[in-house]
């Protein structure tokens, strides 16, 4: 396999510390690689440096003439003006009809692609930047983090896209499930080095414990051996007759003790519990008729729960359809535009939003954030506590918040959540940025965490081990969800497999997804399959008269003092044709079944 980028010798070091100390690796075709490693290790400023938003202090790299390069990245800023249309066509140089044939894939509607990039929701953001990375068709993908914010069919579909994905790419995240699923080899950086390993990540974690295993079973020999020794020269090293043997005792452990394999400590692991004052039983909420949305527009209405104290609530639903409106309404953050919502007399509510990192001055050390969070009577000892189960010890208090990476900055924002010691506990996308070790730690806090929770979350395996019910975001209102979370979830992707088959990967297939019903699914698949078969048609029609267009424009610039008035208005008449099949393209789209 070609090489596509190669790096010698990467050093990178913040302060005092060191993130990259000396990689050397080739990245070759058909790379499906897990980068992983704890936040703050150093996955994001490889991913920049490799994409040239960041250099290193010492090292080189390269991309091979036949690399064409694509770049996901966390925190790009889409704009606020325009259409998002129009940014996708604009940036990449190609036609609309194109671009929304692609956006398609990834459910971007033509309501979407008419709205500022900067307007969409953080999940359709992600899903612009992808599409956006794809149209340039790259052969080599930097993806940090794409599954931040992605509702679980988008997931599915990205999941499937990059199982079959013909080039190579690198990506990380948070979600261990998702680099299992797509990923073929890891990657992991710890304590500025780093590990390949040719084999899916899980595979790879049982290779490392079973290797670090082997190193504890050989230095637990090795030092028996070196304790005999050295009882026999304590014992008779003064004996003359026995002199030489004591001595050449301990030329042995000179010897035994460089065959000590050095064992990696084992990193920290957040570990944490979330207090919760006493409460008794009850009823936590209760909303009817409630309609949530911004100024007059509604984004669902007609809803309706009631939910005990105590109940770890999830809410799942497709991005747009109102999960964090609905989850900011009920924190009081937005007040409702009908309906009634009634908290119990003593809920006092705790909020994380997905979107709530500008909390965190980037002045103020990880010290003073946690303090200006605290209870005012809350003692040192208990801030210090608070930061040391979130792995802030020592310098690390000194940091300021700017610096931190993403994961770091979502253990500061978890951290001052609790130490407010709140029973109501309201979660937007409370995994995005942490590290699989962090979520697994999460999970079994919330699981512990004896007051009422309501969580909006696309990480399977952290969603499934908490959530006891389920509500569904869905045709602008609130449905109760029956059965496991595990079984919503298979429902899901078995929906998703069954309508992405018949539309091909258009974006019918991923609005199928949530119909009720095996009739009105065939029915949509049908209209989907129809619609799909004219796009098609079209399509070759445009590809004919681009052809014809290249022909012509090709002849008068070979020959550009010939008079050919024919051909002239043949190229008028083909522009015109490629416009009108274009709008007809776009306008099939506009009637995709949602």
């Amino acid at each position: 396999m070609k090489p596509l980028l190669e790096a010698v010798n990467l050093c990178k070091t913040y302060g005092r510390q060191t993130v990259l100390d000396g990689l050397s690796f080739v990245l070759s075709e058909g790379t499906h690689g897990a980068l992983i490693g704890r936040n703050g290790s150093g996955k994001t400023t490889l991913l920049h440096i490799l994409a040239g938003d960041e250099e290193a202090d010492s090292g080189t790299f390269r991309l091979m003439p036949w690399t064409r390069l694509g770049v996901l990245r966390q925190h790009e800023i889409l704009p606020d003006e325009g259409t998002t249309i129009g940014y996708l066509s604009g940036n990449s140089g190609k036609p609309e009809w194109k671009c929304a044939k692609l956006a398609a894939r990834f459910g971007i509607r033509p309501a979407e692609l008419g709205r500022a990039p900067a307007a969409l929701s953080g999940g359709y953001q992600m899903r612009v930047k992808i599409v956006r990375m794809l149209l340039d068709q790259p052969n080599l993908l930097l993806l940090d983090e794409p599954v931040n914010y992605l509702d679980l069919p988008t997931l599915l579909l990205l999941e499937a896209f990059l199982r079959d994905y013909p080039g190579a790419f690198v990506m990380t995240s948070h979600d261990r499930e998702v680099l299992q699923n797509v990923c073929t080899s890891t990657w992991e950086i710890a304590a500025g080095k780093l590990v390949t390993f040719p084999s899916d990540v899980e595979t790879y974690l049982d290779w490392k414990e079973e290797q670090a295993e082997y190193t504890r079973r050989t230095n637990r020999r090795v030092r028996r051996e070196m304790a005999d020794a050295q009882a026999f020269a304590d014992r008779f090293r003064a004996k003359a007759s026995l002199a030489t043997r004591a001595q050449s005792k301990l030329r042995h452990i000179a010897k035994l003790r460089t065959q000590l394999r050095e064992l990696g400590g084992a990193l920290p692991t957040a570990a944490f519990r979330i207090p919760c004052p006493p409460f008794t039983a009850g009823t936590a909420v209760r909303v009817e008729g409630l309609a949530v949305g911004y100024g007059s527009a509604v984004v669902a209405k007609d809803i309706a729960l009631e939910v005990p104290r105590g109940a770890k609530v999830g809410i799942v639903g497709e991005n747009g359809r109102g999960k964090s409106t609905l989850l900011k309404t009920l924190g009081g953050t937005l007040a409702p535009l009908d309906g009634t919502l009634k908290w119990w007399h003593r809920a006092d509510i705790g909020f994380f939003s997905q979107h709530a990192e500008d909390t965190l001055s980037p002045q103020e050390t990880v010290l003073q954030a946690l303090t200006r969070a605290a209870p005012p009577d809350a003692p040192a000892e208990r801030i210090l506590s608070a930061a040391g189960a979130f792995l802030f010890r020592e310098d690390d208090l000194e940091k300021t918040c700017g610096v931190l990476s993403g994961g770091e900055r979502a253990r500061v924002r978890l951290a001052r959540l609790v130490l407010q010691e709140h029973n109501v506990l309201l979660l937007d996308e409370p995994t995005n940025h942490l590290d699989a070790e962090t979520v697994e730690a999460l999970a079994v806090a919330l699981k512990a965490y004896p007051g009422t929770v309501f969580i909006v979350s696309h990480a399977r395996t952290f969603m499934n081990a908490i959530v006891d019910r389920l509500y569904e975001v869905r045709n602008g209102t609130l449905r109760h969800c029956l059965g496991t979370y595990e079984e919503y979830v298979f429902d899901l992707a078995n929906l998703a497999e069954e309508a992405s088959h018949a539309t091909e990967g258009s974006s019918a297939g991923v609005s199928s997804v949530s119909a009720d019903g095996r009739a009105e699914r065939r029915e949509l698949s049908l209209l989907a399959r129809e619609r799909r078969r004219s796009q098609q048609r079209l399509e070759e029609k445009i590809k004919k008269l681009d052809r014809e267009k290249s022909e012509i424009l090709s002849y008068f610039f070979e020959n550009p003092t010939d008079y050919a008035p024919e051909k002239s208005r043949r190229l008028s008449e083909i522009e015109e044709e490629m416009a009108l099949f274009e709008k007809e393209w776009l306008d099939l789209e506009a009637k995709a079944v949602v």
